[in-house]
């Protein structure tokens, strides 16, 4: 999948919020799908069912949650339903990415690549448009949400872990730490670190292209707009988008080098200065 066919994914995502919405599981079953199909001589097949059928419940509980939210009027700008489509559809590309330069010659989907999709459906789960005022605050409160769910479908104790270290992850406090410790190491998607990376990559990749920028930037901006106008105003700034660009949009992984994103973001910090 190329970075131009994620364009495309997400434009479609855009057009259709909200009036013609697929609704979070339906999105959560196409990626998965892309990755493949499970074949009961599969090793390890059992507890990828279970990771799928966690995400697909998760994505629903979303879904709903976020529906109920909606219809008083209360649904994040820009933590939303669609936000998290997006970042599902960022991470499915990286996934596919990886594969290609890996040579990966499975069919059947690895269960590293459903844990991060099962982590980014539900890493939003229950946000109300607020900031943390602590460190992994909001993130916290969402692996709340999603872990009856999780413990529902019976995955492994440590796949549930992981979920939770990959959501705290998201923090943006975290991202620089992270990918430090990240390039320390060779690229795998058993490593901590790097599941954590490439899950960050996703949740801001599409705010990094400047084709979405004005829109998400925006966004973003509406939902801060009520408990925070000075931060606001200051994200649709120059210095806002330098700041996001040089602090934030960090992409260290093969498939984001591969996508050529670090250059994509240098390009922009070019043209701002």
């Amino acid at each position: 999948m190329s970075i131009q066919a994620l364009s495309e994914k997400i434009r479609n995502l855009q057009s259709n919020w909200p009036d013609n919405w697929i609704g979070m599981r339906d999105i959560f079953k196409s990626c998965h799908e892309r990755l493949g199909f499970i074949s009961p001589f599969d090793r390890g097949s059992e507890r990828v069912s279970r990771l799928i059928a966690a995400g697909l419940s998760v994505a629903n509980f979303v879904e709903h949650s976020n529906k109920k939210m909606a219809r008083n009027n209360r649904e994040p700008n820009y933590h939303s339903r669609l936000h998290t489509a997006i970042v599902l559809e960022s991470l499915t590309a990286l996934l596919l990415e990886q594969r290609r330069i890996d040579k990966t010659t499975t069919k059947s989907p690895l269960r590293e690549e459903i844990l991060l999709l099962v982590a980014m459906a539900g890493h939003d789960a229950g946000h109300d448009g607020s900031r943390n005022s602590s460190v992994c605050q909001l993130e916290s409160r969402s692996f709340r949400l999603i872990s009856p769910l999780l413990e529902a479908a019976k995955c492994d104790p440590e796949d549930i872990y992981a979920v939770k270290r990959i959501i705290w992850g998201t923090d943006p406090m975290l991202y620089e730490k992270l990918h430090k410790g990240a390039q320390t190491t060779k690229f795998s998607l058993n490593h901590p670190a790097w599941q954590a990376v490439i899950c960050q990559e996703s949740d801001i990749l599409a705010s990094a292209m400047p084709e979405f920028e004005k829109e998400l930037t925006q966004s973003l901006a509406n939902e801060w707009q009520k408990r925070d106008p000075i931060s606001a105003e200051g994200l649709m700034s120059r210095g806002g988008r330098t700041y996001f660009l040089t602090h934030y949009a960090k992409f260290s992984s093969p498939a984001a080098l591969s996508f050529g994103l670090p250059e994509l973001v240098d390009d922009q910090l070019s043209n701002l200065q």
